[in-house]
């Protein structure tokens, strides 16, 4: 029988993608990391260390989850989410935006929360708990504007320009935000695990804090990645990550009542080779998405066998 790592490599091999991935087994602390020390853009699995940041201010006594913070315009962000077409004035509360940040990964609760927590005060956290290579460099509309040349536009201006285009916009991959290092947004697959470890334990920060934080994770909607193919009704906490070219996963499977798996997956794959062919794009992003799917079984079944 093959061990669950050469399961995972296996699947890997197969994929197509380049993929780091990294696991704890709770319980036992039988640990599996597969190339988990190379630095990937994290996309929206930033999310999780500012959800982390949020709840560590938050016990500091800064706001509560029942504050309320009005959505301007400038805050309206492009890509994943729903705030972005809905009115300004609108004043949801500190949980409604982590809600939304995590469940939909919506990009312009992400930057509310970014821009009150400070870019900088995630990062130093991320140190601060151990975790030196999750490295936090700027805000989602830094990315994009990395990406898509939008630096310094007025948010009425790219916001439409983005949503009313008949064509893919013209992407600058040689920016910073698609490469590895602490000057962008990244981490390796070993310090988001362990990070996702540290929640489902109630070291970061407090128990209280990791309970507020698992029970955002755990309402997650976006579940075609490590999930996929798991048994209805298996609860996964968990946040995934997409750019051009990168799609990732990582959170905690709750494999049964026994058996807790801290688990990250990052991937590069080659967005360029079917650039333009939406048919192809679709094919192959979905043939990842499969084999994260494949991983998440292999997990759960082997611990559950």
């Amino acid at each position: 029988m093959h061990t669950l790592k050469e399961q995972i490599q296996s699947i890997i091999n197969t994929s197509g993608a380049q993929m780091g991935v990294s696991l704890i087994h709770i319980e036992s602390g039988e640990e599996i990391h597969i190339n988990a020390d190379e630095s990937y853009p994290m996309a929206s699995v930033l999310k999780i260390p500012v959800l982390c940041e949020a709840f560590h201010q938050m016990a500091a006594g800064a706001f509560t989850l029942d504050d309320r913070w009005p959505l301007t315009y400038p805050e309206k962000n492009i890509g994943s989410g729903v705030l972005t077409y809905l009115d300004e004035g609108l004043n949801p509360t500190v949980r409604d935006l982590l809600t939304l940040m995590i469940i939909i990964s919506d990009n312009t609760a992400t930057d509310m929360v970014m821009r009150r927590l400070g870019v900088e005060k995630v990062d130093g956290f991320m140190k601060a708990l151990g975790v030196s290579d999750i490295n936090l460099a700027f805000d989602i509309r830094g990315i994009f504007d990395d990406m898509y040349g939008h630096d310094g536009a007025d948010p009425k201006t790219f916001i439409g320009d983005i949503h009313q285009q008949r064509t893919a916009p013209e992407m600058n991959r040689d920016g910073v935000s698609l490469k590895g290092g602490s000057t962008n947004n990244t981490a390796t697959a070993r310090d988001m695990t362990r990070l996702c470890a540290m929640i489902y334990r109630g070291e970061a920060v407090s128990r209280e804090a990791s309970d507020g934080m698992l029970h955002i994770l755990l309402q997650q909607t976006l579940n075609q990645r490590l999930p996929r193919f798991l048994p209805y009704g298996v609860p996964f906490a968990h946040k995934t990550g997409t750019l051009s070219g990168i799609r990732n996963d990582a959170g905690i499977l709750y494999a049964n009542e026994e058996n807790h798996i801290a688990i990250t997956v990052f991937s590069r794959w080659d967005a360029e080779a079917v650039s333009g062919d939406k048919v192809a794009e679709w094919a192959r992003m979905e043939a990842i998405d499969g084999a994260f799917g494949e991983i998440g079984l292999a997990v759960w079944e082997w611990y559950c066998s």
